[in-house]
């Protein structure tokens, strides 16, 4: 097994090569990263203990790493079954990332690791450093908060037992939170509550340990939900999420009058989602009247291949369809340019994350690909034909800024195209009174009309 016992030193490598990906993360892949609450955030140096619900694979740990402004050096736990390699268990470690093994991802002997582990990560938070794991033990595929695992407060009591309960350890609860997912150039927020301590179960975990871990995980899952979104209705878990896109505000509204207008999206999606959790136990009928039509309009929706932006546009006539078709053919050939140089790097990412049936995985691999893989080889490439069938370092160096600058248009237009033509289906479509099309503008009527009802 590789040696853990270093990995809260400081690293030179890892400084310069999270720089860049900072860069990447916080200014390429995301339009924008929002932070609530970073005064909360304790000093580099006192222990610090972070704690986060977990949706999206890698890119949680990324929000979390550069949360950090003072570029300290995190150290991260997680599942124990993707360090079985010793080459990938080296690059993990250079990554600041231990192992922790469920009971069902490992034997007795994994299992027995997980002392060596805790004890560690222990000491990184005596010797004042910031440690940070995913209670959940696991991503979930949806906006809900799982039960909190017991290797929390194993390592929380532990840390506070090696100092003679004297650190005075702070546990930083977290929400991250995305505009979508999957998509690049989406958004990020992190909401970042108060830091609290465990002291109040020092006496409990002397007595009773697995009483004093249930007592801190019930504490800190209470905490961490009251940040973020939960749906904890399993059974209308796709319902809800659908309602949320019909009902909140959208990000394009609030972009005007709001600074961080994605954390006001998210108070409001949380507000409509306490309404229909009221709803369900007041008015069931209604209820679940409200699911039923939410679910026939979810699958006509999916089944037309439309946006719920495009039913019942009033926006969307002839001139809107010339008008976006005439900036389309305009600025095609720029598109043209941005497409021959960047969608071999663009869609390398695209084609692997086939071979990964998780889907809240394929954010983590584009971005892994296209930060560290794709994007930067082909454009040394690209600087290297150029310069030497040019020989010359300023026109070379010009051509790479100009195909690096149509990677985003090449992006924004390819999105555009595609709204283009969902609305050009949708306009034609409703003008022929296509039998599926009128029912689904009926359905989303209905649904807002009760929206109106209950609030």
């Amino acid at each position: 097994m590789i040696n853990f016992e270093k990995i809260h030193h400081f690293s030179r490598p890892y400084d310069i090569y999270n720089r860049y990906l900072r860069f990447c993360h916080n200014y390429l892949y995301y339009k924008k990263v929002h932070v609530v609450g970073r005064e909360n955030i304790p000093a580099r140096g006192i222990p610090t203990f972070v704690i986060s619900n977990h949706q999206n694979g890698l890119m949680d740990a990324l929000a979390i790493l550069y949360l950090f402004d003072d570029y300290r050096q995190p150290v991260y736990i997680a599942r124990g079954d993707i360090f079985k390699k010793d080459f990938v268990a080296r690059i993990l470690r250079f990554l600041k990332i231990m192992p922790t093994f469920r009971s069902r991802d490992g034997g007795r002997r994994d299992i027995q690791q997980n002392n060596v582990t805790f004890q560690i990560a222990a000491n990184v938070l005596n010797s004042g450093g910031t440690l940070a794991i995913f209670p959940e033990a696991g991503h979930q595929a949806g906006h809900f908060l799982s039960t909190f695992k017991k290797g929390f407060p194993r390592i929380a009591f532990k840390a506070e037992e090696l100092s003679n309960f004297e650190l005075n350890l702070q546990i930083l609860p977290l929400n991250i939170h995305y505009s979508n997912y999957f998509n690049f150039r989406s958004e990020l927020l992190v909401t970042v509550g108060k830091p609290f301590t465990i002291d109040e179960y020092f006496e409990l975990y002397k007595k009773e340990q697995n009483q004093a871990y249930l007592e801190l995980n019930n504490k800190a899952r209470a905490i961490v939900k009251s940040l973020m979104l939960d749906i904890e209705n399993k059974t209308y878990r796709l319902e809800f999420e659908q309602l949320l896109q019909l009902y909140h505000t959208p990000l394009k509204t609030l972009k005007k009058k709001e600074e961080n207008y994605l954390y006001t999206q998210l108070q409001e999606d949380i507000h409509i989602v306490s309404q229909l959790s009221q709803l369900e136990e007041e008015n069931h009928q209604l209820f679940k009247k409200l699911m039923n039509k939410t679910r026939i309009y979810r699958k006509g929706v999916e089944k037309l291949q439309f946006r719920d932006w495009l039913i019942n546009n009033e926006e969307i006539d002839i001139f809107y369809l010339v008008k976006k078709g005439l900036f389309l053919l305009f600025f095609f050939p720029l598109f043209l340019f941005g497409f021959l140089h960047n969608i071999i790097p663009f869609s390398l990412p695209n084609l692997l994350k086939r071979k990964i049936k998780d889907p809240m995985l394929h954010s983590s691999l584009h971005f892994a690909v296209s930060v560290l893989i794709s994007f930067p080889v082909f454009y040394l490439l690209i600087f290297i034909i150029s310069l030497c069938c040019t020989n010359s370092l300023i026109f070379s160096v010009l051509y790479f800024f100009a195909v690096f600058g149509t990677l985003f248009f090449f992006y924004y237009y390819k999105k555009c195209y595609l709204k283009w033509k969902g609305a050009f289906r949708y306009y034609f479509l409703s003008r022929k009174g296509v039998k599926e099309v009128l029912k689904i503008q009926q359905l989303k009527k209905d649904i807002l009309s009760i929206k109106k009802a209950i609030n």
